[in-house]
C-alpha cells in the first residue's frame, strides 16, 4: 500500500511538470526501475499508461481555452504519431537504451543553453500569421520515433522546437504537444501490450496520480497571465534536475 501511494504521489508530482515542462518521465521510470523494480522495457510500456492519462486529463483544458489550434497543427501532430510507431515498435523488442541515453543527455545540455538565452522570446505571445514550413515534417517524425522508443524528454524537445521554429507560446506549444502525445501513446500502449511489456496494476496506480496532477498543471498554464514564464523558469530547473542525474554530477559531489 505503501508503494502504491508513493507510485501515485510521484505520478502526480511528473503529471504537473510533464504538462507544463517536460522531462516527467525522468522521475516515473526511476522510480517504476529502481524503486518498483520493473525491468527496463517494462518498466518503458508501464509508463505510457500514465503518459495517455496525463495527456487526456490536459488536452480538453487546453483546447477549451483555445491554446491548441488543430486545423494549423494537424500535419505536426500526425508527423509524430507515424515516427512514433516505428518507436515504439522497436523499443518493444530492444531493451538496450544505453546510446539513447547518450545521445538524450549531450541535448540537454543543448536545450538548457536555448533556454537560458534570450529570455523575452520565451514569454512571446503565439504569431497566428506565421505558418511554419513543412521542409520540417521529417524532424517531427524523428521527435516521433524518439518518443516511441524511449519517451523521456520529448516534451521539452517538442515544446522548444514548436517555440523556436514555430513562433508559438510555450503554453501554446504544450497543447500541441499534448495532442500528439495522446495520439501516439495510444498506439505505443497496443504495441507494448501485444509484446506483454505493460505491468497494468502498477501503471493504472500511475496513471491516476500524473491524471491528477496533470489536470492541476492545465489548469494553473490556462488561467495564469505569467504561465509562459513560470513555464520556462520550470524547463530550467527541470533540465538542470536531469542534466546532473544523467551525467551522475551527484555522485561527483559526494565523493568530493
Amino acid at each position: 500500500m505503501v508503494l502504491y501511494a508513493l507510485i501515485a504521489i510521484c505520478g502526480a508530482f511528473s503529471g504537473f511538470v510533464a504538462t507544463l515542462a517536460g522531462l516527467g518521465s525522468v522521475l516515473t521510470l526511476y522510480v517504476l526501475i529502481q524503486v518498483v523494480g520493473l525491468d527496463a522495457d517494462v518498466a518503458n510500456g508501464t509508463n505510457r499508461i500514465g503518459i495517455m492519462a496525463m495527456s487526456l486529463m490536459a488536452l480538453p483544458t487546453f483546447y477549451k481555452k483555445g491554446h491548441l489550434d488543430l486545423k494549423k497543427s494537424w500535419w505536426i501532430i500526425l508527423a509524430i504519431f507515424v515516427g512514433a510507431i516505428g518507436g515504439a515498435i522497436l523499443a518493444a523488442q530492444y531493451t538496450n537504451n544505453d546510446d539513447f541515453k547518450d545521445i538524450f543527455k549531450y541535448l540537454l545540455l543543448v536545450m538548457l543553453v536555448l533556454v537560458l538565452t534570450n529570455p523575452k522570446k520565451w514569454i512571446q505571445v503565439t504569431d497566428h500569421s506565421y505558418q511554419m514550413s513543412k521542409w520540417l515534417l521529417p524532424i517531427f517524425v524523428l521527435m516521433g520515433f524518439y518518443a516511441g522508443f524511449i519517451q523521456v524528454g520529448t516534451g521539452v524537445f517538442l515544446v522548444i522546437f514548436l517555440a523556436l521554429a514555430g513562433r508559438y507560446s510555450l503554453v501554446d506549444s504544450n497543447g500541441i504537444k499534448l495532442a500528439a502525445i495522446a495520439l501516439y501513446s495510444l498506439a505505443c500502449i497496443a504495441i507494448f501490450a501485444i509484446e506483454n511489456k505493460i505491468n497494468w496494476e502498477i501503471g493504472i496506480v500511475l496513471a491516476i496520480g500524473q491524471g491528477f496532477g496533470a489536470y492541476i498543471a492545465a489548469k494553473f498554464a490556462t488561467t495564469y497571465p505569467k504561465s509562459n514564464g513560470f513555464v520556462r523558469h520550470l524547463l530550467i530547473v527541470m533540465l538542470i534536475i536531469a542534466i546532473i542525474q544523467m551525467f551522475e554530477l551527484h555522485t561527483y559531489v559526494i565523493r568530493t
